[in-house]
């Protein structure tokens, strides 16, 4: 008796399946706008180009525990909901990030 049903490589992942992270992918960047509410800041787009460390502190978001962070590039030169930048590139912790949609 098989206890996992076995899908196919090329079906696809069922909805709200996790997203398996890697270099080259495009995401989205959602910020936390907890401190800056009224933001007219779009969240950023960019490509994962390295790993960064299990543990640490990124750009954008304080990371508690172990956690995967990702250097990611933005498209464009992004601006912070601060105002800080122009920014190319930030260690961003993998829950701030989410797959962009195919276009």
């Amino acid at each position: 008796m098989a206890l996992f049903k076995r899908r196919e490589a090329s079906a696809p992942a069922p909805a709200g399946a996790a997203v398996a992270f890697g270099v080259g992918m495009q995401v989205v960047v959602r910020l936390d706008r907890t401190r800056y509410p009224d933001s007219m800041v779009e969240d950023p787009i960019g490509v994962i180009t390295a790993p960064g460390e299990l543990v640490g502190s990124a750009l954008y978001a304080p990371v508690v525990g172990k956690e995967a962070i990702w250097v990611v590039h933005f498209e464009e030169p992004f601006f912070g909901l601060d105002g800080s930048g122009p920014h190319e590139s930030a260690r961003v912790p993998q829950r701030s990030l989410e797959a962009a949609p195919e276009s």
